[in-house]
C-alpha cells in the first residue's frame, strides 16, 4: 500500500485544480486520480464508439492517475477502478430559454 499524504494532495490540487479523486478498493488499494480534460476524453471517444468500453475507462484511468496504489498489473483491480473514471468528469446544470 502507497501512502499519499495531505501535503501531496495539496499538490495536486494546486496543479490540476479540485478535480482530485480517491479510488478505494475493496481489495484495501487506494488510486488517486485527477479528472480527465475534454481532449483526453476526446482522444479515446473513437474507443466508444468501437465498443471498447474497458479500454476507454482504463486508458482514461492510466491517463488520470496521480499515484497510490498501481493496479495496472492485476486485470480486475484496474477494471474495477477505472469503471469509475466518468464519475469523476464534473459538470454543471444549464437550462434553455427561447427567447
Amino acid at each position: 500500500m502507497v501512502e499519499v499524504t495531505q501535503e501531496q494532495i495539496d499538490a495536486w490540487k494546486a496543479q490540476y485544480g479540485d478535480c482530485i479523486w480517491r479510488i478505494p478498493l475493496e481489495t484495501g488499494e487506494v488510486c488517486y486520480v485527477r479528472s480527465p480534460r475534454i481532449k483526453e476524453i476526446e482522444a479515446v471517444q473513437p474507443l466508444l464508439q468501437a465498443g471498447k468500453f474497458i479500454t476507454y475507462n482504463t486508458t482514461l484511468f492510466k491517463t488520470c492517475f496521480l499515484g497510490g496504489d498501481d493496479v495496472t498489473a492485476n486485470e480486475t483491480k484496474l477494471t474495477a477502478a477505472a469503471s469509475k473514471m466518468m464519475e469523476t468528469v464534473e459538470t454543471v446544470s444549464a437550462g434553455l430559454e427561447k427567447l
